[in-house]
């Protein structure tokens, strides 16, 4: 009788230790498929109060973003504070919200505000969207770009800003004077 006790229990201790070998051994061999699915599910890195401030060819850039979140090779940006300083003039650019690329090396910032500082006088900027790539160098305005100050409004449905300041009316554009 203590024979098929122990045996019993013998019997049942193998048992036990098998289901808890398969149920190892299907955890180790995860479906790669199932994983990778998951794992494009999850939410991706979130960083906030991100700062950070580099030279590029010259000139100092400053950046203040809140809230970022990196995502496939995508940063997306809540509200972004751009400061440009270069030969002691500044440019200030403040996006509602934007894109990074890290792949194009791109970003686009929308319900953009800023300011130009020239060697006379600052000019205030407004854009429903900028868009820029490392490879052009170019501050482009696919829909449209206003600039003004005390003396006058210029406005166009596109335009582009090269680095050294000078804008390009891609689609023309019109002036109103202020003060004559």
């Amino acid at each position: 009788m203590k024979i098929r006790k122990g045996l019993a229990v013998l019997s049942m201790a193998v048992l036990c230790a098998g289901l808890l070998a398969r149920y190892a051994f299907r955890d180790i061999r995860l479906d790669t498929d199932i994983l990778r699915e998951s794992l494009e599910k999850m939410p991706g890195v979130v960083l906030e109060n991100l700062e950070f401030e580099r030279e590029i060819s010259g000139d100092l850039w400053r950046v203040r973003v809140p809230l970022t979140e990196r995502r496939d090779g995508t940063i997306t940006i809540r509200s972004a504070d751009v400061r440009r300083l270069s030969r002691g003039r500044e440019w200030y650019f403040l996006g509602a919200r934007g894109f990074y690329s890290e792949k194009a090396e791109s970003a686009d910032l929308f319900s953009l505000l800023g300011t130009l500082e020239t060697d006379t006088r600052v000019l205030n900027l407004e854009s429903p969207w900028l868009s820029w790539s490392k490879d052009e160098n170019v501050f482009l305005f696919p829909k449209g770009l206003t600039i003004y100050d005390a003396e006058f409004i210029l406005q166009s449905d596109a335009a582009s800003v090269d680095v050294s300041g000078i804008v390009l009316l891609d689609k023309g554009g019109v002036i109103r004077w202020r003060k004559p």
